[in-house]
């Protein structure tokens, strides 16, 4: 058994390895001597997506560019790219590397994953979750949903993306963090983040809450909402915390704004009832 600590698939974190997202395009198979039956569909699909993400006229939007970036990454995962020719490929190369969103995304997914794995390394699976959120958190919203989309919620072989949506994943990274704290404070994990199960079985046998999140650690689908709920129900949610975020020119704006006028003074005389108008209910 072990203590999973896991990111969004196919990157994860556990309590013993980190493993890096794979690059937003996944290399495809080689043209081959064969061709399938619906070959002819999968490049013209290919062709307009490829075509959408390389536009740099203004006519497609960055969204639906983003769009059908993704729905690249989804064709190559699940092998819907095989059999590509040569100049397609480099079509594609152009839409992975050079286009401004295919650099934006890697750049993003870059930044995210050397994150992630230099708080990994300082700090265990704790640190590298904390590293993940503040990291999402602190992108500007374009940014963050390029991130979510090319990086964290990509297509699995079958068409399957992990996540509905950015919340669910943010939920999924805190509901994981309390897991991971919980087993930490309880003095279950050794310093290499790895689970004491010894430990971990003897503090099981005597403590109810501890045997339950010791399960939720244990299952396999911990990116799952309804892992999620379960630990939700367990520990409860964190209530959103309100941010102000200004930019430098709202905060030098307000810098030179004159200050307020004092609050004028309380009368001498307080208020008494009908000496003006008195309603009472």
């Amino acid at each position: 058994m072990r203590l999973h600590c896991d990111l969004p698939r196919p990157m994860y974190v556990t309590s013993v390895a980190t493993s890096a997202y794979p690059t937003p395009v996944t290399p495809v198979r080689a043209v081959g001597a064969v061709t399938s039956a619906d070959y002819a569909t999968r490049m013209a699909e290919f062709d307009t997506l490829a075509a959408t993400v390389n536009d740099i006229s203004g006519k497609a939007g960055e969204a639906q560019r983003v769009e059908a970036y993704q729905a690249l990454q989804a064709m190559s995962a699940g092998g819907r790219l095989a059999g590509i020719d040569p100049e397609r490929r480099k079509v594609l190369d152009q839409a992975t590397y050079d286009s401004d969103i295919g650099q934006r995304a890697q750049a993003l997914g870059r930044d995210f994953v050397q994150a992630m794995n230099a708080a990994r390394q300082t700090g265990g699976p704790g640190a590298a979750l904390q590293a993940v959120a503040d990291r999402f958190d602190r992108l500007s919203p374009p940014d963050r949903d390029l991130l979510f989309r090319t990086t964290i919620n990509v297509a699995d072989r079958s068409g399957t993306k992990p996540y509905a949506d950015a919340s669910a994943w943010r939920a999924n990274i805190d509901a994981q963090a309390q897991v991971v704290g919980f087993m930490k404070a309880a003095g279950v994990v050794g310093a290499n983040g790895a689970l004491d199960q010894k430990a971990a079985q003897a503090k099981a046998a005597d403590d109810p809450k501890f045997a339950t999140a010791l399960r939720l650690s244990l299952r396999s689908d911990n990116n799952s909402p309804e892992w999620t709920q379960a630990v939700s129900q367990l520990f409860g949610r964190a209530a959103p915390q309100d941010e102000v975020r200004l930019s430098d020119a709202a905060k030098a704006a307000l810098a030179a704004a004159p200050a307020p006028a004092q609050t004028p003074a309380a009368p001498a005389t307080p208020y008494r009832e009908g000496s003006i108008a008195s309603i009472k209910a």
